[in-house]
């Protein structure tokens, strides 16, 4: 089985040729997928992303689109964009609040979403530690180079991947 390759980091102004910027649904420090405690993400086996350091609970749609799946309390969401792209948007609480409800909203219910619009919501301030937020592209196998182009983002305002293109087609 072959899996994704990480997504590097590349500052926005040195990225060529970018195709796609995809704003982040999450507010906080972004780091490499590999640096997600499950190796299930970090090994890249569902697909291309990053992971941030949440510093607030809001989580938003990162495209217009529609919510195929919502799994596991609100903790996953699936968003198919109209082109195609297909996205996993993923909580991982930390290991002492796992079977915990920490959600106070989620997108249950809804088919589909506007970019910047509220997916869900978490509550945060009684954590030790922070919500771990991952967005992975599920079918990247297509795309062009992705990079992650700043090192922290605001939900719904700045880009958390973006993807140029593909030079081999």
């Amino acid at each position: 089985m072959q899996f994704s390759q990480s997504i590097p980091f590349a500052p926005i102004n040195e990225i060529v040729d970018p195709v796609l910027h995809l704003a982040s649904p999450f507010s906080g420090k972004v780091q490499s997928l590999k640096q997600h405690p499950l190796a299930l993400f970090s090994s890249g086996m569902i697909g291309r992303g990053v992971t941030v350091e949440l510093i607030q609970g809001k989580v938003t749609a990162p495209f217009d689109g529609k919510i195929e799946q919502v799994k596991r309390h609100g903790y996953e969401i699936i968003l198919v964009a109209k082109n195609g792209l297909k996205l996993l948007i993923h909580i991982q609480p930390p290991s002492e609040q796992a079977n915990t409800s920490l959600q106070i909203t989620s997108a249950f219910g809804k088919k589909e979403v506007k970019q910047g619009e509220l997916l869900a919501y978490f509550e945060t301030t009684h954590l030790e530690k922070p919500l771990l937020g991952s967005l992975l592209i599920v079918n990247a196998d297509r795309l062009g180079p992705c990079f992650y182009p700043l090192k922290q983002v605001r939900a719904g305002l700045d880009p958390l991947i973006t993807i140029t293109q593909n030079q081999n087609i």
